[in-house]
């Protein structure tokens, strides 16, 4: 009993999918006991009912075992997709390494050679976050992404991003202004996705901020959950980009103006990693031409 319980902690869906199969098994057993007994008492009154139970607790069979399968499948998919995504990091990662090497001897380059190495450098990095996301976003799709929930302090990570992020926001002539409204806002979830689903954020707001521009970020928390507010001054979301705001791969119909680098994971990852803290990544329009408000909120420890 021990092991079955075990089993159950530690995969939920195969443990119910095991439950459900074998509970069809049990209740075709028992219809099909009945239906013996039915013909070897030459009782024909209760057969129809029972034929009827023995096909459905068969289809039961079928539908369970044929999801059981699409798991698995999807599983397998993974993995393969895990695999390309090692293939295809590995040797970027080996010439990001190379350039850094570059890079600390370039001013020994003329100008024009030492800007083109920014800009493999920087290409190279890009690269290497697209893959990351386009892999943790098919994860997403037949498993969870997060790994072990600890309990934090958001408002100390939140300003941990901003930080982090400032340089990025300098480089873009975008100002940067964080404020919180709180000093202990305790909330479980996995570190690094939080920081990654934030800091598409940040990068969504001064991508798309008028230049120069300001990008305001706010904690807010309240008695059960706290709320990071995301606010720029950009060129807002159209009606049509409405539509396909959450969709992988979309984008709007002048992001490519802004970001011809992105390829419209980031707000779906964003979207699907608040969901797996027990939150949720929201959006308004703030006034016209005054730009967008994201909004994620995640229930605090306890609550």
């Amino acid at each position: 009993m021990r092991k079955v319980l075990q089993a159950f902690k530690d995969n939920p869906e195969r443990g119910l999918l095991s439950f459900l199969y074998g509970v069809g098994l049990a209740l075709l057993v028992l219809n099909l006991l009945f239906l013996v007994k039915a013909l070897i008492i030459g009782n024909l009154v209760p057969i129809l009912p029972v034929i009827v139970g023995v096909l459905t607790t068969v289809g039961l069979l079928f539908l369970v075992r044929a999801e059981w399968q699409a798991r698995e499948e999807d599983k397998r998919e993974h993995r393969r997709i895990s695999r390309v995504t090692h293939q295809l990091s590995n040797p970027l990662k080996s010439l990001q390494l190379d350039l850094a090497e570059l890079m600390k001897d370039a001013n020994q380059f003329p100008a024009e050679a030492r800007l083109k190495l920014k800009h493999m450098e920087t290409k190279t990095t890009v690269l290497l976050d697209n893959i990351r996301d386009v892999f943790l976003m098919l994860q997403a799709h037949t498993d969870t992404i997060s790994g072990e929930h600890r309990t934090y302090n958001l408002c100390t990570l939140t300003a941990t991003a901003v930080k982090n992020f400032q340089p990025q926001a300098k480089a873009r002539n975008v100002e940067l202004i964080y404020t919180s409204h709180c000093q202990d806002a305790p909330v479980k979830l996995d570190r690094s996705l939080f920081l990654l689903a934030l800091t598409h954020l940040l990068e969504n707001a001064t991508t798309y901020t008028m230049k120069p521009g300001l990008v305001n970020v706010g904690v807010i928390k309240s008695n059960k959950q706290t709320r990071i507010v995301v606010q720029d001054r950009g060129i807002g979301i159209s009606s049509s980009d409405e539509l396909i705001l959450w969709q992988p791969f979309a984008r709007g119909d002048r992001a490519t103006e802004y970001d011809p680098d992105g390829i419209g994971v980031g707000l779906t990852l964003a979207h699907r990693i608040a969901r797996e803290f027990g939150g949720k990544l929201t959006w308004s329009r703030r006034q016209p031409g005054t730009g967008t408000e994201f909004e994620i909120s995640l229930p605090l420890t306890g609550n």
